[in-house]
């Protein structure tokens, strides 16, 4: 088709394809299709994608997520049970090699996820298993305690120290020892990491029955661990104190480590003596001066008398024929210190002083500056430092969490420079750099506030099906919020919604029933129903909506009065072979048929919950008298109702019987609706208040015969009437507490009764 002047219309923008890493997307499939029990892909092209997959894992040193390994797993136990044709079900040892030791890649931040463990495991068996069946000229080039010991990793790495320190102890004498491998300190890691103290202790126990002393070494794997990476000050203190076999002092390193935890900690009192240890021990060429001017800075000394105890230390070492051993690292610990303050003045007051002896700042201070430019706030000081350590080249991926951090921030600002967080993003993107969860969300949330829903696909598309179910959680989450918020408008929480369920698929039934709530509030019952039937249309059972979710989408269906979405949800409830019909939904579907104009209709489920092996509730009874209000000749079936639970002396509650004079009232049965409300206290032993009176007004019919009930109720029960004009607007009419949640809004009833003579509205 042609325009104006020959031109064609700018063709509709595409979404990006969604990007999966190389191999994971037949994992993916094959976890649904197993759910679904249908027919999986042929066992080849699976075994081709877990190599594929693991390969460009191993390559790129990417670590997997939780739900990576769990379609890993689901698929290696598919492969076993499934290609039968192939001894080696199309994995080869190598193939298998290759991912125990991709398992063994981790992120820095502390992860335990089991199926990581669970792969591990089946796949090491699996190379047990073919080892152990060849013959000897077929004899592996690949030694066992090279499968060993990258299993014994994964096991102390992801939740499973004690399995990992069995097995050492398994196999100690016959194969680790004699290759001198040891991986005691891997086990050691693990058990600190878990929190297991007594365990750690029985493990250096264990290591002394098989003559492994506790040396220096085994002093500094434990302490420095409790130190650098738990940061856990007791513990520290215990295992410093530990005796060292043959009197043994602790390493340089130790000290070290030991005493920037008391810095960070304010523990300088315990860390004198190990400090005053430290110096006295060590040559003073070999002595660690970063450690010994952050130590100086930590009891008080300022920038000032540093760069005074630098010009007196290199001094003393130029007298002796030496040089200070000062460089810009030492600079940057001093910078480091006072970041861990939020000091950020004295910070650069120490880059200066580096600067003044000579030092250039390398990348790692313009990744301090970084650090704690964005700490403080200080954005545009951030991009600064930012800039500065693109000029550097040995910076590596380091830059990469704080640049990260650094786009979360500018994202967070109340006016956000756009322009500048695209050309980070285009950054990350340029260097192939790995987008944290964090930094979608916040890129998610910028998108949905600019209305570019199309950029928001696209990132979601590239990034969202990389990570594991909790981060994907963090990034669902700003859509959900986005929905919700009141401000949004309906068009766009609808194509923010579309986006959500096309995206993030595991949703769970609770939380899609919120999302259809919300639209049955925002009196969008079509799009509320939408809601319902994707939910219905999942293939994954624990993904469909249960009873209780039809009675609350019907619910809201006949508070909205929209035949046309119960006629949809009653048809999805026809077909739905999972869902057996009781009391409760029968009650939702009298409400919604009495609600939408079908009182008829409404009275047949009346019959069936009757007929039923449950029977009617009392929330059963309300609806059905309510349906009787607007049924035609439905008086007859209100009478037939009452004669029973009078004939089966069923206690009546206040709300029912309100409900049967209304459903008499609802016929213009004055006289009998008169005649109850009077014997209300005699028949039933309630006195005539509010709720009874609002009925009988609110189901009679014509202007006439309202004002006719007014005036009644002004003349015989004052007091009632009282109580109305005191209600106004509220609603009076509502089922006992005990049954709220399940007869929802089964009577929405409000009033403005003023004096008579005046308007009345229902």
């Amino acid at each position: 088709m042609r325009t104006l002047f020959g031109f064609g219309r700018k063709p509709k923008r595409q979404p990006k394809p969604v990007k999966y890493e190389p191999g994971f997307e037949p994992l993916m499939e094959l976890n649904g299709i197993l759910r679904m029990g249908a027919r999986a892909p042929p066992p080849q092209t699976l075994a081709r994608a877990f190599v594929d997959f693991f390969r460009f894992k191993h390559r790129t040193t990417r670590a997997l997520e939780d739900t990576q390994a769990q379609y890993a797993l689901e698929t290696f136990q598919h492969l076993q049970m499934t290609y039968t044709e192939d001894l080696s079900f199309g994995l080869t040892c190598e193939d298998l090699r290759m991912a125990l030791k991709t398992l063994g890649i981790v992120r820095t931040k502390e992860y335990q996820y089991k199926a990581h463990s669970e792969l591990a495991k089946a796949v090491f068996e699996e190379l047990k298993k073919r080892r152990e069946t060849m013959t000897d000229d077929q004899e592996p080039p690949v030694l066992f305690h090279q499968d060993l010991l990258p299993f014994i990793q994964v096991m102390a790495r992801f939740g499973e120290a004690l399995y990992a320190r069995d097995l050492v102890e398994r196999y100690w004498e016959d194969c680790l020892k004699p290759m001198r491998a040891s991986p005691w300190s891997r086990v050691i890691r693990g058990l600190i990491r878990e929190n297991r103290a007594e365990e750690l202790q029985k493990t250096v126990t264990i290591m002394q029955k098989y003559n492994i002393p506790f040396d220096h070494k085994v002093h500094q794997t434990i302490t420095v661990f409790y130190a650098a990476h738990q940061a856990n000050m007791e513990m520290t203190k215990k295992w410093y104190q530990h005796p060292i076999a043959n009197r043994g002092t602790p390493t340089i390193i130790t000290d070290a480590t030991v005493l920037k935890l008391c810095i960070s900690q304010s523990e300088l009192d315990w860390g004198d003596p190990i400090f005053k240890s430290l110096i006295a021990r060590t040559p003073e060429e070999k002595a660690p001066w970063d450690v010994i001017f952050q130590w100086a800075a930590a009891k008080g000394k300022s920038v000032d008398e540093i760069e005074s105890m630098m010009e007196v230390m290199a001094r003393r070492q130029e007298e002796k024929g030496l040089t200070l051993s000062l460089d810009m690292e030492t600079i940057n610990g001093l910078v480091e210190l006072a970041n861990s303050r939020n000091d950020p003045y004295t910070a650069e007051r120490y880059v200066s002083l580096g600067q003044k002896r000579g030092f250039r700042p390398n990348a790692r201070t313009y990744l301090l500056q970084l650090d704690y430019r964005i700490k403080v706030g200080d954005l545009g000081g951030a991009r600064t430092a930012y800039a500065r350590l693109q000029g550097e080249k040995s910076v590596n991926s380091e830059d990469l969490p704080l640049l990260n951090k650094l786009i979360v921030a500018l994202c967070a600002e109340k006016r956000q420079d756009y322009n500048t967080i695209m050309g980070l993003v285009e950054d990350l993107v340029e260097r192939k750099a790995r987008f944290e969860p964090e930094v979608v969300a916040a890129l998610s949330h910028l998108h949905l506030q600019r209305g570019e829903m199309e950029d928001l696909v696209d990132l979601l598309n590239t990034h969202a099906f990389q990570y594991g179910l909790d981060q994907r959680a963090s990034i669902s989450e700003v859509l959900m919020s986005h929905i919700f918020k009141h401000t949004t408008q309906v068009s766009r929480a609808w194509d923010t919604y579309n986006i959500l369920r096309q995206t993030f698929s595991e949703i769970d039934v609770p939380t899609r029933i919120s999302l259809m709530q919300h639209f049955f509030t925002r009196k969008r019952s079509d799009m509320a129903t939408h809601v319902f039937g994707h939910m219905r249309q999942q293939q994954i059972k624990s993904l469909r909506p249960t009873v209780s979710a039809y009675v609350t989408c019907l619910s809201g269906i006949a508070k909205a009065g929209d035949f046309e979405s119960l006629q949809t949800v009653h048809n999805m409830m026809k077909l739905d072979s999972e869902i057996e019909p009781n009391t409760q939904l029968y009650n939702a579907l009298m409400l919604a048929y009495t609600g939408c104009g079908e009182p008829n209709t409404a009275q047949g489920f009346w019959e069936d919950i009757v007929h039923s092996r449950e029977g009617p509730s009392y929330p059963s009874i309300q609806i059905a008298l309510r349906a009787c209000e607007r049924a035609a000749f439905g008086e007859r079936v209100a009478r037939d109702i009452w004669a029973r639970l009078k004939r089966f002396e069923i206690e009546v509650t206040k709300e029912i019987y309100a409900a049967y004079v209304g459903s008499l009232a609802g016929h213009n049965l004055f006289p009998e609706c008169v005649k109850l409300i009077n014997d209300a206290e005699k028949e039933a032993g309630y006195k005539p208040d509010a709720l009874l009176i609002g009925t009988f007004y609110n189901a009679v019919k014509s202007d006439s015969n309202k004002q006719k009930v007014k005036e009644w109720a002004w003349a015989s029960y004052p007091e009632a009437y009282e109580e109305l004009l005191k209600l106004g607007q509220h609603e009076v009419t509502k089922s006992s507490g005990e049954y709220e949640d399940e007869f929802v809004h089964s009577r929405e009833t409000f009033f403005n009764i003023g004096p008579i003579g005046r308007d009345v509205e229902a």
